[in-house]
């Protein structure tokens, strides 16, 4: 019987979505029926704020969200991250989906699907989603709020830094209809145990039933490249991917075992080789 293979601890780096992997014991993984799989509603915003700044690193908030800039208490900054974030409900194709565990209901993941038929290409993240969205008037905020919920973050850092991943966007997929990941979130305590690839599978399913299918894109560190291609998706620079339905997912699988099998066969002749030398050397010395 084959030895389990080892699971990985997915952290957070520098890009949405991005993960860099640390082995995990494979009997730390749940089971399926542990994890329920749900779409957040406006009451989930504040426990996505907070994971957003417990599953991003310091290193990254610091950049994002410089400390001559902070607030004192770090319940300013989720509420106000969950202001930003509030008015995304009202969004028709935008989904945030949630993992929880089936004997508590307790969320220990959450992922932000942006669905094809969004108005254009515009992260949600963006102070200029405001205005691109109509939020300001959506919510009924004033500029003096909306000035508040953005004064401790690097504009420079983060919406100048976002805007550029959206033209990169932009540029690979342009009118395409597509499916966008932003964030994916493991709750620390339950990284590496199979909720991140729920989270995944979740739009698996959405973009896999459509005729053709629909593509999915996400940016990714360098780290976390070959989590994402083993699921499909295929490297389009140096952190974009693009998943293009599950036949990309078995012709990677066929190329590994075709791999396998060629190794496999090169080894059992290497072992012939070396079995018909050593007979002639046997033979040789007897002679």
């Amino acid at each position: 019987m084959s030895q389990p293979k080892a699971a990985f601890i997915k952290i957070p780096t520098d890009k949405t979505g991005g993960f860099q992997t640390m082995p995990v014991e494979p009997e730390k993984r749940l089971s399926e029926s542990d994890i329920r799989i749900e779409l957040c509603t406006e009451k989930d915003v504040e426990k996505i704020a907070e994971g957003l700044y417990a599953c991003f690193p310091e290193v990254w908030w610091n950049m994002k969200e410089p400390l001559s800039l902070r607030p004192p208490e770090q319940s300013t900054r989720v509420q106000r991250m969950a202001k930003r974030l509030l008015p995304s409900f009202t969004n028709p194709h935008m989904n945030w989906v949630k993992a929880v565990l089936t004997s508590t209901g307790e969320m220990v993941g959450v992922a932000g699907w942006l669905g094809p038929g969004n108005k254009g290409i515009h992260n949600i993240f963006l102070r200029s989603a405001i205005d691109y969205y109509g939020w300001k008037e959506t919510m009924g905020w004033t500029d003096e709020e909306i000035d508040e919920m953005w004064e401790h973050v690097s504009d420079e850092a983060w919406n100048v830094e976002f805007a550029k991943d959206d033209e990169i966007r932009r540029e690979l997929m342009g009118e395409e209809p597509h499916w966008f990941l932003a964030p994916l979130l493991t709750w620390p305590e339950y990284q590496g145990r199979g909720v991140g690839k729920r989270l995944l599978d979740w739009a698996f399913v959405q973009a896999d039933s459509t005729v053709p299918v629909t593509p999915l894109y996400l940016e990714s560190a360098p780290t976390a490249r070959a989590v994402y291609m083993h699921c499909g998706f295929v490297p389009q620079g140096a952190v974009n991917m693009v998943r293009r339905g599950p036949a990309v997912v078995k012709g990677l699988e066929a190329e590994d075992e075709k791999k396998k099998k060629h190794d496999a066969q090169k080894g059992s002749l290497e072992k012939v080789s070396v079995e018909v030398v050593a007979k002639e050397a046997e033979a040789d010395l007897s002679g």
